[in-house]
């Protein structure tokens, strides 16, 4: 079997309304990584009863609840009010907290269920017709293949190579929430891609790449320019970087969290505890060169233009 073979196998669609709650309440709880906040969000946040929101944030911080949604959706076949029930004897408070959650997103997922299933049809479709290679990377230019076929690259922090014999599946779900044209979380021997299926594809050459729309996202903020001028300079773990800046360390973790999934910042080790994070300054560079080549100006004609235009203003001048 060949590495294509084998990646072609490893590739399942599934709408999963579970995941898609998990999803969700990220989105909603980082808006410092996220931005300006969609419509959904704030309807949501308007059916949320007081308090919920804090206590699924505690929920959020002892239990990975992308690893609980696959758990509930694959031990049996349920309507999602009822995987959520089933919880109640274990862990009955955050039964009874995803369950109102759960009336505050249910409306939004029910308004796209059209769209997300017949994305799959149409994804699983088209997997039929192509090589997987090009299948993967048409979502988003954050994720490739190795020029070999035997591991996903995924661009996150200074990148991540996940081989495919540590994979049992990849799991691609339409989502209704995501704020990227393709996000990416790893359970076990599970990568899952949550796309979002109105996105237009990234391989359609008016679309800017998203890896360029991300990096641009995480310097549009003072804070995150404030990080990245600090750990310039040496490398910090988050605690000393909120101690420098006065900020809480939530804060500065959620705006690292941006800055580490659009290349700008990676890990660069540890002390003890503490996690120390570095500048990736070749991102810096890929940035600029990026941009030049997506606007058309990647030759030398921009820097001659603007030698033209500093002549023609001192002739004025003068």
């Amino acid at each position: 079997m060949t590495d294509h073979d084998r990646l072609r196998q490893l590739i399942q669609f599934r709408y999963s309304p579970l995941l898609d709650l998990a999803l969700s309440l990220l989105v909603i709880q980082n808006p410092e990584r996220f931005g300006t906040a969609a419509p959904w969000e704030q309807r949501v946040l308007e059916r949320l009863p007081p308090g919920l929101l804090e206590r699924l944030h505690g929920h959020a911080q002892r239990t990975d609840l992308f690893a609980l949604a696959l758990e509930l959706e694959e031990s049996a076949p349920l309507p999602t009010p009822d995987a959520l029930r089933g919880l109640a004897d274990r862990q009955p408070e955050l039964a009874a907290d995803l369950l109102a959650y759960w009336e505050a997103i249910s409306p939004e997922i029910g308004a796209r269920v059209g769209l997300l299933t017949e994305s799959i049809q149409r994804e699983a479709a088209l997997l039929a017709q192509i090589d997987p290679v090009s299948f993967i990377s048409r979502f988003s230019d954050r994720v490739g293949v190795a020029g070999d076929g035997d591991a996903l690259i995924l661009h996150w922090g200074k990148g991540m190579r996940v081989p495919l014999g540590d994979l049992s599946r990849i799991l691609f779900v339409p989502s209704a929430f995501s704020p990227r044209r393709l996000m990416f979380y790893r359970l076990d021997r599970t990568q899952i891609f949550f796309y979002n299926p109105e996105h237009p594809a990234a391989s359609q050459p008016e679309e800017a790449p998203e890896s360029l729309l991300l990096g641009f996202s995480a310097l549009a903020d003072a804070t995150r320019f404030k990080l990245l001028r600090l750990i310039a300079q040496e490398r910090l773990p988050a605690q000393e970087m909120a101690k420098r800046l006065g900020l809480n360390e939530s804060t500065v973790s959620r705006h690292l969290r941006l800055l580490v999934e659009a290349g700008l910042v990676g890990r660069a080790g540890q002390e003890g505890k503490f996690i120390l994070y570095e500048l990736n300054p070749e991102r810096i560079d890929q940035l600029a060169a990026q941009a030049k080549a997506y606007l058309g100006r990647d030759s030398d004609d921009g820097v001659d233009g603007d030698l033209a235009l500093q002549n023609r203003n001192r002739t004025l001048d003068e």
